[in-house]
């Protein structure tokens, strides 16, 4: 077995990253032993924060087969420069959307809340608190903040390619992850029910800014139900 995930155990000043060994079981039959972030502390350990970009992640590959298999694993996501906190949970996991954010807003209240120093509730003040389905949901996040991209407008826009691009309904796609931004477009990975390859589609930054145009508040009112309080995603639509 191999693993692009390295252990830290390091105490940060408010989150630290927390790293587990599990064991599961390759497509193959090999059994694996793994090490997974259950705690992401981006600031303290940046490299994590790159396998996250670079799609490595809780990626790992079988040495029997040289299978290569995506763990979906909750954890927590949090940066202090970029005052990012994400609670994670698995990819197939939205009917716990309730108890996701419960537990969000208690993580958030312990860290910053009432109990917390003057300085580390000065920290809380304006940090991006977002509820995620899986490791793509939380880089597609993490891509979105750095382009300083409205997660709200990304997720409207997410639905409109879906309805207007007939190819993607042909390949099941059932998501939408962001990739990369440029001065001219958006790129975005199409996650298939069907395959594991995910194919790219190329958007027009055109087409972004006419949305955010409209404003946050008349695309809430046309599709509300792309959000509930921390979770902002295409996929509550699998809720209607």
């Amino acid at each position: 077995m191999s693993t692009t995930l390295l252990s830290c155990h390091r105490r940060s000043r408010h989150v630290m990253s927390i790293t587990t060994t599990r064991s599961f079981q390759c497509r193959c039959g090999e059994p694996l032993e793994v090490t997974v972030a259950d705690s992401l502390n981006a600031g303290r350990h940046p490299h994590l924060r790159d396998a996250l970009i670079a799609m490595e992640l809780h990626r790992f590959t079988c040495e029997a087969c040289g299978a290569t298999t995506l763990v979906d694993t909750p954890f927590t996501y949090f940066d202090h420069e970029r005052k990012q906190l994400f609670l994670v949970l698995r990819r197939g996991d939205l009917a716990s959307e309730a108890e996701g954010i419960a537990r969000l807003a208690e993580l958030y209240k312990v860290t910053f809340g009432e109990a917390a120093s003057p300085g580390v509730q000065a920290l809380g003040a304006g940090m991006m608190v977002r509820l995620c389905l899986g490791v793509l949901a939380v880089r597609d996040k993490v891509i979105a903040d750095e382009a300083r991209l409205n997660d709200l407008v990304l997720e409207e826009l997410k639905c409109q390619v879906l309805a207007s691009y007939p190819e993607l309904a042909l390949h099941a796609v059932v998501a939408l992850w962001l990739d990369r931004v440029t001065a001219d477009e958006l790129v975005l990975l199409a996650e298939s029910a069907h395959a594991a390859e995910h194919r790219v589609v190329h958007v027009p930054r055109a087409a972004y800014d006419a949305l955010l145009e409209r404003g946050a508040q008349a695309l809430l009112a046309s599709r509300p139900e792309l959000v509930r309080g921390p979770h902002v995603s295409m996929l509550r639509l699998g809720l209607r």
